[in-house]
């Protein structure tokens, strides 16, 4: 397939899947992919109306896209989900694992870790990001070319054991580790026809209290530990991934990028 660079029209005439699309940021990265000419497979677990508002407007917009509900932990759901995806737009060019287990049960200090909830963790966050790639793959190698991008994550800066935005929970930490590693050690079995790179997104506007139980004080924190003192936008996030998952980024593989704000700097 010949290369495209930034026309606007990137991803003209290319498939992509998006898991977590109901979630603030893989649904920006569907959005993204669409506005730039993507057919897009938007994959939800849970957020059905989100995925859906998520179709209105890409085919409001003359996009071309659909949602389906997907356990990526279940690699029968995940092997459906991919093949349906062929069976309507003919192959994929594209794979965002933007899915992740959001729970408060996640955002502990390690003495008070369920095993239960470390099992949950890495089902979706590790196994899940495995299962994806795994399955996406062929179709790929068929196209003669494809781009992944795995969402890992920033480890914070340590500065208070009791915030869990900033020192970031030790299971967390452990689950995205391992998606980094994943991401590197992938990247040199895939190449030279794939490439696969990660996206470390920092605080990132959301629900934090509801989702993870987080005080605004904890957040408040973070976000003064941030070099740019403020938190970012999904849109942001999404922008660096387009570039990743794009012929811009051709010579680009096994690479974390952190889109942090600086929140790393300090430590």
């Amino acid at each position: 397939m010949a290369a495209r660079w930034n026309d606007g029209s990137r991803f003209a005439g290319r498939v992509a899947i998006v898991t977590g699309a109901s979630g603030a940021l893989g649904g920006a990265c569907a959005r993204a992919l669409a506005r730039e000419g993507a057919s897009v497979a938007l994959a939800y677990r849970s957020g059905a109306e989100a995925a859906a508002e998520a179709v209105g407007e890409i085919a409001a917009a003359g996009g071309t896209a659909h949602a389906a509900r997907l356990d990526i932990t279940d690699v029968h759901s995940v092997q459906a989900f991919v093949d349906d995806a062929v069976a309507r737009y003919g192959g994929i060019d594209v794979l965002i694992n933007a899915a992740g287990r959001i729970d408060a049960a996640d955002a502990v200090r390690f003495a008070d870790t369920d095993p239960d909830a470390w099992d949950a963790l890495f089902a979706v966050d590790v196994k899940g990001t495995f299962l994806m790639c795994r399955a996406v793959v062929p179709h790929m190698e068929a196209r003669g070319s494809g781009a992944i991008v795995n969402f890992a994550g920033s480890y914070g800066n340590g500065v208070d054991q009791e915030n869990m935005v900033n020192s970031v929970a030790v299971s967390y930490c452990a689950a995205k580790g391992a998606v980094r590693g994943f991401t590197a050690s992938l990247a040199r079995d895939l190449a030279p026809r794939i490439r696969v790179n990660a996206v470390s997104p920092g605080p990132i506007q959301a629900n934090w209290d509801a989702d993870w139980g987080i005080p605004a004080e904890h957040v408040e924190e973070a976000v003064h530990m941030t070099q740019l003192k403020r938190m970012g936008m999904p849109q942001e996030i999404a922008e660096t991934v387009l570039f990743l998952a794009s012929d811009g980024a051709g010579y680009i593989t096994g690479q974390m990028v952190l889109a942090d704000g600086g929140w790393t700097l300090a430590g």
